[in-house]
């Protein structure tokens, strides 16, 4: 039998660090949609949830760096579509010659 990703302990506590920088940053808007985040109550259409940057399916990993909150709303209406597309996200400019 297969476990689901999200249940891990590493998700779980990736998801709690993501929420926690967010909430200490002052995060208080859904950056997709502009309502209000709670972070209080989950399962609400205004929870806060653990979003990926790039999605899962595209090669995106469980990292700090490819997470941002969004509403819950917003993030189901994104998960799960085999049509969304990966950022465009330009390479690390750098110093040196490899």
């Amino acid at each position: 039998m297969t476990t689901s990703r999200t249940g891990t302990a590493k998700w779980k506590n990736l998801r709690r660090v993501v929420l926690y920088r967010a909430k200490a940053q002052g995060l208080a808007r859904c950056p997709e949609c502009r309502v209000e985040l709670d972070y209080k109550v989950g399962l609400t259409p205004a929870s806060a949830e653990v979003d990926h940057i790039v999605a899962h399916a595209f090669g995106g990993q469980d990292v700090i760096e490819n997470c941002r909150v969004i509403c819950r709303k917003c993030n189901q209406s994104l998960g799960g579509k085999t049509n969304r597309k990966p950022l465009d996200i330009e390479p690390l400019k750098t110093s040196r010659e490899w």
